[in-house]
Formats: C-alpha cells, sequence, structure tokens
C-alpha cells in the first residue's frame, strides 16, 4: 500500500511539472497501464501511470474553465450566488461567486472584489444579479514569492474580477437559513460584535471558522518565529482532535446503559459521534483544502474501525493519500500536504520497534517531528524556527486541548443558548493574552529562526534522506553518514556576479516599481512597489522574499526614486525587516535616516559605477519630474533607471548629460506614459533593450501606444513585468545577456498564455 500511494503521488506532482497541457491522445495510455497493472512487477509503473493520467483529467477540466480572452475586461450582467464567507475589511468585500447554470460561458468559481459604494446587505448564500468585469488567473511572478496564480489553480478559480457600479446589481433572494456559509457568517458577526476590541479577534476568528484576514501582521511574525503558525489552521490536528473528542464523548454516553449496547456497540456508536465532530469542524471552516484533507483522513480511520478490518498504522496512512489524491490531485502543489502527512509518517517511524522509557517518550517524538521536518521547511521557506520545539510544547496542549474546545463549544452553544457561547469566547480571550506573551518573548529571541539560501533540488533530497537516517533506531548501520549528508546546509553559498560584472532585477510589483541591482559584494534597492493596505505591500511581499531567495540579508544602498505610492510604498515596511546602511530619496522627509539624491553623487562597488543624474538641488517641479535618475555602468554596458519623470525632466537630462545617456538597457520613464519617453530623449539614449514595470491590465493602458511605437521605431527590444515577470539581465564583463522574464523560466500548465 505504501508503494502504491508514493508511486501514484510521484505520477500527480510530476505531470504538475509540466509548462503545457499535454495532447489529449494521452488519454490512451490507460490501456497499457491496465495491460501493466496485471502483472505484479509492472504494478507499480501502472500506479504511477495513474496518477499521470488522474492529475491529466482533472487539470484538463480546470484550464478549459479558465476565462475566454472575449470575456475579459468587458462588463458582464450575471447572477449567481456568495459561496464564501465574504471578507470585509472597510472598503471592500472580497468573495467567491458562483454563477448560474445558464451562465455556462463563465467559468464555475470566480473570485470577485466589491469597492465602495458597498452593499447593505450582503451574506453568505446570497442570490445576486452583478454587472461584473473579470480578468484571466494573474499574479505578480517572481523568484522567492508567493505564486498566487498556483494558489487560484489550486483552489479552482476560474476568473477574477470586481464588482461594478451599477444599478442592475440587486439581491435576488436571501440564503436559505440552512446554509453552513450562513451560519459562519453568523458566528463570524457575533465574534466581531462581542470581541471587537481584542487583539485576539483574528486568532479566535481563525479557529473558530477558518478566516484569518484579521490576524495582525506582527501576530503573523510571532507564529512564524516560533513555528506555531500550524495551530492558527484547521487542518489535520484540529479535524482529528475534533473527531477524538466526537468519538470518546459518544462512546461514554452511549456505554451509560447497557440495553443499548445489545442494538449497537458504543464503538461503532462512537464512529458517528466522531465523524459528526470532524464534519462540523470541517463545514465551519468553510471545507477549505486543509479541512477536506484532514476530513479524508479521518473518515478512511473512522470507516476501518467501521468495519472491523485491522489495518497497519501505515496502511491506513497510505490509504489516506490516496482517497486525498484522487479528490484533489494538485494537493501535491501544497506544503500543507507534505507537512501533514509527513508529520503522520514521522510518528509512525519514530514509534517502531522502540522501546524508549515510556517517561519521557512523548517529549521525544515531539522533538524528532520538529527535527524531521526542517528539510521540507527549508524547502517551502527557507527558514525553520529552532525554538519550535519549545514553543510547541506549550502551545500544542494549550490550544489543542483548551482553547480550541472551548471554542467548538462556543460555536454549538451560539447555536442552542447565545449567552453561554459569549461567556465562552470571553474566557478563550481572556486565556490568549495570558498566553500570548510567552509566545511573543520566545519569537523575540534572536535565535528564533534560522534561515538558508535556496540549494539545488537534489540537495534537499539528500538532506531529507539524511535526516531520515538520523532518525533511525539506534545501531543502525552507518547511521553517522546523516551528519555527513546534513553538510550542505552549512557549505553551499549563492554564486555571486565576479569583480566588474552585476546582476539587474526589475522586479514584478504589479503597477509599480522595484529594481534589484547584485554587484560581487553589494546590493541596491531602487524603489520598492506600492502598499496595497496595512496587511499587504509588495516591499515585504516581493522584495524582500526576492532578497532572501537570493541569500541577501542586508541592503547597502536602498534608493526611492519619488513619493508615489506605486514607489514609495514597500519601503518603510522593507526597512523594518531587513537592515538598510544608506538610503537616498527625493523626497527624504518622508523616509527616516534617508538623504537627498542630487545629480553628481557617484560610487563604485566592485568595479561597477553608480552614477546620479537628476534632479540637480535647486531644481523644481512636479514630483515625478524630481524623481531620481540613476545611471549605472561596468565594461560591457549600462542601463538607466528613470523613475516616473516626463518630458520636462527628460529635456534637462538632455541639457545637462546628452552625451552621458547612452545606455544599453533603459526602465522606461513613468511606466511608459504618453508623457514621457520624448523621441529626442530615445535617440540620446539609443536602447537596446526597453523594460516597462507595469501592472496587468492596469487601468492607466501603460505602457501607451504611441510610446511603444516610438521605441519600435528606433529598433529596441520591448519587455514588461505584466508579460514576462520579473525581468534579469547579466552584465558581464565582456557581454550584455537577453533579458531573462521569470514568468516563462517558471510556465507552469496553469500560467496564463498569451
Amino acid at each position: 500500500m505504501i508503494k502504491t500511494a508514493i508511486a501514484f503521488m510521484l505520477g500527480c506532482l510530476l505531470f504538475l511539472q509540466l509548462t503545457s497541457l499535454p495532447n489529449p491522445l494521452w488519454f490512451l495510455g490507460i490501456i497499457p497501464l491496465l495491460i501493466l497493472l496485471a502483472s505484479e512487477k509492472t504494478r507499480l509503473i501502472s500506479y504511477f501511470g495513474f496518477g499521470v493520467l488522474w492529475t491529466l483529467f482533472q487539470a484538463t477540466l480546470l484550464v478549459n474553465d479558465q476565462l475566454s480572452t472575449e470575456l475579459e475586461g468587458k462588463d458582464n450582467v450575471i447572477s449567481g450566488v456568495i459561496s464564501s464567507l465574504p471578507q470585509h475589511n472597510g472598503r471592500r468585500i472580497r468573495f467567491e461567486f458562483t454563477p448560474d447554470s445558464e451562465f455556462s460561458t463563465f467559468p464555475s468559481k470566480l473570485r470577485l472584489t466589491w469597492y465602495k459604494p458597498l452593499p447593505v446587505h450582503f451574506e453568505a448564500g446570497d442570490h445576486w444579479q452583478l454587472t461584473i468585469r473579470l480578468k484571466k488567473i494573474h499574479g505578480m511572478s517572481n523568484p522567492g514569492s508567493f505564486d498566487y496564480e498556483s494558489w487560484l489553480f489550486q483552489q479552482g478559480f476560474g476568473a477574477t474580477g470586481y464588482v461594478r457600479t451599477s444599478k442592475t446589481n440587486k439581491l435576488l433572494s436571501e440564503s436559505s437559513a440552512f446554509n453552513i456559509n450562513k451560519l459562519r457568517q453568523k458566528l463570524s458577526n457575533i465574534l466581531h460584535t462581542h470581541l471587537s476590541s481584542s487583539p485576539n479577534l483574528g486568532l479566535i476568528e481563525g479557529l473558530t471558522i477558518g478566516v484569518r484576514d484579521n490576524i495582525s501582521q506582527n501576530q503573523w511574525q510571532v507564529l512564524r518565529a516560533s513555528g506555531t503558525n500550524h495551530l492558527l489552521a484547521i487542518s489535520g490536528l484540529h479535524i482529528g482532535l475534533a473527531a477524538a473528542i466526537g468519538f470518546f464523548s459518544f462512546r461514554w454516553l452511549w456505554a451509560r446503559k447497557t440495553t443499548k449496547l445489545l442494538h449497537l456497540p458504543a464503538t461503532e456508536f462512537a464512529v458517528i459521534g466522531s465523524a459528526s465532530a470532524a464534519l462540523f469542524y470541517a463545514a465551519l471552516a468553510g471545507f477549505s483544502i486543509p479541512t477536506q484533507r484532514a476530513l479524508i483522513m479521518v473518515t478512511v480511520v473512522m470507516i476501518a474501525i467501521l468495519i472491523r478490518r485491522p489495518l497497519a498504522s501505515s496502511s491506513l496512512l497510505s490509504l489516506s493519500m490516496l482517497v486525498v489524491l484522487s479528490w484533489a490531485p494538485f494537493s501535491v502543489l501544497s506544503s500543507g500536504f507534505w507537512l501533514s502527512f509527513s508529520a503522520v509518517a514521522i510518528i509512525l517511524f519514530v514509534s517502531q520497534n522502540r522501546f524508549p522509557s515510556p517517561r519521557f517518550q512523548w517529549l521525544k517524538i515531539h522533538t524528532l517531528i520538529a527535527f524531521g521536518l526542517t528539510p521540507l521547511l527549508l524547502l517551502f521557506f527557507l527558514k525553520t524556527s529552532l525554538i519550535a520545539p519549545i514553543a510547541n510544547l506549550v502551545a500544542i496542549p494549550f490550544i489543542s486541548f483548551i482553547i480550541v474546545p472551548l471554542l467548538l463549544l462556543a460555536s454549538v452553544m451560539f447555536c442552542l443558548f447565545e449567552p453561554i457561547g459569549i461567556l465562552l469566547i470571553n474566557i478563550a480571550d481572556s486565556l490568549l493574552s495570558l498566553f500570548w506573551p510567552l509566545l511573543d518573548y520566545l519569537a523575540s529571541l534572536s535565535f528564533s529562526q534560522w534561515s538558508i539560501s535556496p540549494l539545488p533540488f537534489y540537495y534537499y533530497v539528500i538532506i531529507g534522506l539524511s535526516t531520515l537516517l538520523l532518525m533511525t533506531p539506534r545501531g543502525f548501520p552507518a547511521k553517522w553518514l546523516g551528519i555527513i549528508g546534513l553538510s550542505p546546509l552549512l557549505l553551499f553559498s549563492q554564486s555571486k556576479p565576479e569583480i566588474g560584472e552585476f546582476e539587474f532585477t526589475l522586479l514584478d510589483v504589479g503597477q509599480g516599481l522595484s529594481a534589484v541591482v547584485q554587484t560581487h559584494s553589494h546590493t541596491l534597492v531602487f524603489d520598492t512597489g506600492p502598499k496595497f493596505s496595512d496587511s499587504f505591500n509588495t516591499g515585504t511581499a516581493i522584495v524582500l522574499p526576492f532578497l532572501q531567495h537570493h541569500g541577501i540579508n542586508s541592503i547597502d544602498t536602498l534608493i526611492i526614486s519619488h513619493g508615489d505610492n506605486d514607489h514609495i510604498g514597500g519601503a518603510l515596511p522593507l526597512m523594518a525587516a531587513m537592515p538598510v546602511n544608506n538610503i537616498l530619496s527625493s523626497v527624504p522627509s518622508r523616509i527616516p535616516s534617508a538623504k537627498a539624491c542630487t545629480t553628481g553623487q557617484s560610487w563604485q562597488w566592485d568595479n561597477v559605477s553608480f552614477h546620479l543624474l537628476h534632479p540637480d538641488s535647486l531644481d523644481i517641479g512636479s514630483e515625478n519630474d524630481l524623481s531620481c535618475v540613476l545611471k549605472i555602468t561596468n565594461a560591457s554596458g549600462s542601463i538607466l533607471l528613470t523613475g516616473d519623470i516626463e518630458k520636462p525632466a527628460e529635456n534637462l537630462l538632455l541639457q545637462r548629460h546628452r552625451k552621458n545617456l547612452q545606455s544599453t538597457v533603459l526602465v522606461a520613464p513613468h511606466h511608459g506614459s504618453k508623457t514621457s519617453s520624448s523621441l529626442e530623449f530615445i535617440q540620446a539614449i539609443n536602447p537596446k533593450v526597453v523594460l516597462f514595470p507595469v501592472g496587468y491590465r492596469n487601468r492607466y493602458n501603460f505602457p501607451h501606444n504611441s510610446v511603444i511605437d516610438r521605441y519600435i521605431k528606433q529598433n529596441t527590444q520591448l519587455f514588461n513585468s505584466a508579460d514576462h515577470g520579473a525581468i534579469s539581465i547579466h552584465f558581464a564583463n565582456s557581454f550584455v545577456s537577453n533579458p531573462i522574464g521569470w514568468r516563462q523560466v517558471n510556465q507552469k500548465i496553469w500560467t496564463p498564455s498569451d
């Protein structure tokens, strides 16, 4: 069973590494697979093939359910159901929308946002008619950062969009009183009413109904640093706990009256209670993918008990994996899939054939789980919490055996007798307030986390096998080799540009600008992209992960070209997350410790020259025209970064630096606005490549067609971050490489194609 599950899983995983859907003729492979299935020697190959074909089938359904190009960017009036708990943040509502059957030309699942003015009544399960504007699934594409497109694909979304302000928007009918999302919304409203001033609101909401939008950035940081963020995801641990509570409670109740045992054994009745409790908690969490996975695992165990067929623990785990992958083969793309199944596998592995002192067995298993999951945590997040064993030693019993049962009981009481439910959530709130300072203290320790630079994948395989070897029982042959296998964690270092070379990357920050320049031993960041809300900015969501992905732990110089949000928005959060040695800006008053950027400033790093060409200290004009303009040069070429300058500033540059403007690569002024990129300016620079930092289908329609035409007439290669993602160019000592787009390098079957 174990080999079968692994073979099927590998089929799912390897198929999802393809860059595009293969020919439908692949489905004919089912015939030879059935033949291979007949022989025990080739059975594993058959299971692997079935994993491939099943994932192909599911992927084909999802890809064919994506938004068509004809419907993109147009207003459409459709009706459907609010199929999720609406997420409010004051100025907008985000929700899932399932169109009615007559709108079959649209994807079957949409992710929509409704901006102000907001509707008065808007609840889960309601039937609405809406005027919407859609676009294909699309996210910012950068090395090291969250893959939003992959997440949308895994969740089954076919498009994203927003609700247009229109008189045609109207509520057609309210949801049924038995709609589970309506119950979740009722619980959410109660929590917001009674815990509105509590800092624990987001934590309690996350543990009760699986909504984590109100968990603050500081709280997330504490949870990650302490290695306890898994406790805020209603998945295996909590669903299993709910099942255990249901099992033992129902068995105890049924056994109180012996006459009932004649009709139905207590264990079988307990299975019903266990499944009911797990189902109830999964429903409260909105049947999210992690809860679906956990619910399937619990169901497999309960069925095994019910049919009274003894199954080895490893077989139960393998069967659970097969059922999960049959239900959702894209689960293999999720870190939660690997962490949850690996945690259970580690428990089974370290518990078998060992006879340690039972007094400390639970502590040993707990420590080995933390150790065993380290390779996966480093693979997915490039960091692991060193204090996780200590923090979880306290947090798991506290959250799982005190807080979660309180909240589950409160959820039931809200339906039966609300005052008791309110009392219970207030008790949970008070207990969390007492517990949180301990977690905060542990997370604040200087050694709380260990971060690494990304390694080649085969190193993670070696590290994983070595970790497994080190967890084998005492006396296992060649166990010491495991220590050698961990050596890449300490010995591997990222490649750096040679002396005289530099690497330039224009990041994809949507409609904004951020770029990173790396020399042999220095790093410069030019702008940080926008801040979208208090919980999301591209400084920490895009720039910081990119730097960490390249093993960079400090910034030598940060330049903020000017004060527009799409350039400065991520600066302060980035500065709070990573040390910055020097800051230059045209708006130094808006950034602590910043100095003014002025023409004439220059420096050299590792034989690479940096020159600021604009503005002059006496210049006046718009904030855009006072943007910092930077030229970077080495032996093979140069690049010019121009911020948001427009034609008046371009004319000043022509007057002052015409002979020094020529550059190999140009980052287009003002994102390609028609107010910039004058023909004379383009001719003076004479770039071979121009890069446009723009957002996908941005509302300004940048770059403007007239600007594109001017560059094309100069025989310039054009690249933009919306289509290419992050764009990297290597300036070697003897040549300048062709631009490389991360979107093309990281192409997957769900990546939108032009």
